[in-house]
């Protein structure tokens, strides 16, 4: 087997790899907001609460075999499984290949889209980014930065307490225009970018949001009064920011310094 063929085989693996970790993702977005454990009772049809068997729990292959439907009631299953699970294999592979010279980033990365997709679940469905799942990620952005800080700890740490703050105060003043968790998110995401690429995300979540907002207005999906979750294009920023923060800012200092 030669390199080109042995490479394409481990991206492979990761991707596949990342689908099933989407699935599980999923259930875990689904499941902790309800107060349910996401290890029992085992997936199953929320239709006819049937137990899916090993050849149900495929991700992505499943849902095209069975067009899309239960094989016991054949009630529709939601696009938004597969969809997930495509997601997260495209993002694993991605990271693999943008810091597989960064090892100690990975560990940062991985769980970033783990909790990118989590919260962005309980956003949809539930407009919640639980307390429980808020700790757990901040705990492990903390334990990361504390062990890989390509600029000082300090820095991340002022960042954390910077945008906490900011928002915080937005929180407050705007009559709780932003949810509590989109605060307490703000400042993990501080410690976990820095000030300046936490600026960029900031601006493409706002820029995605506003564009996507306006575009259903003017189709008439949604009304002025209509509540949109957040965390999904705060997420989208975070990962623009990473992809393209870097290039953004030497064109920034180039053009006004």
């Amino acid at each position: 087997m030669n390199q080109k063929m042995s490479v394409f085989l481990l991206f492979l693996l990761i991707g596949l790899l990342g689908c099933c970790f989407g699935s599980f993702f999923m259930v875990v977005g689904l499941r902790i907001p309800l107060g349910q454990s996401i290890v029992h009772p085992a997936s199953h049809c929320a239709d006819c609460q049937h137990s899916l068997g090993p050849t149900e729990l495929i991700p992505v292959f499943s849902f095209l075999f069975q067009k899309g439907r239960c094989r016991h009631c054949r009630a529709s299953l939601s696009l938004f499984y597969p969809l997930s699970e495509i997601w997260t294999g495209f993002l694993f592979v991605s990271i693999a290949l943008a810091f597989a010279a960064q090892p100690q980033e990975l560990f940062l990365m991985y769980l970033l889209v783990a909790f990118s997709l989590i919260f962005s679940v309980t956003d949809l469905h539930y407009q919640l980014l639980p307390d429980s799942l808020m700790a757990s990620f901040f705990s492990l952005v903390l334990i990361g930065r504390m062990l890989y800080h390509p600029l000082s700890f300090t820095h991340y740490l002022l960042s954390a307490l910077f945008y906490f703050s900011l928002f915080y105060a937005l929180y407050w003043i705007t009559d709780q225009a932003i949810g509590g968790g989109d605060v307490k998110l703000f400042g993990i995401l501080g410690l976990f970018l820095g000030f300046k690429l936490m600026l960029f995300t900031l601006f493409a979540a706002s820029l995605s949001l506003l564009l996507l907002a306006s575009i259903l207005l003017l189709l008439k999906k949604i009304t002025r009064q209509t509540h949109l979750p957040f965390a999904p294009f705060i997420f989208f920023g975070v990962f623009f920011s990473i992809r393209y923060g870097e290039a953004l800012l030497a064109l920034t200092e180039k053009l006004f310094i």
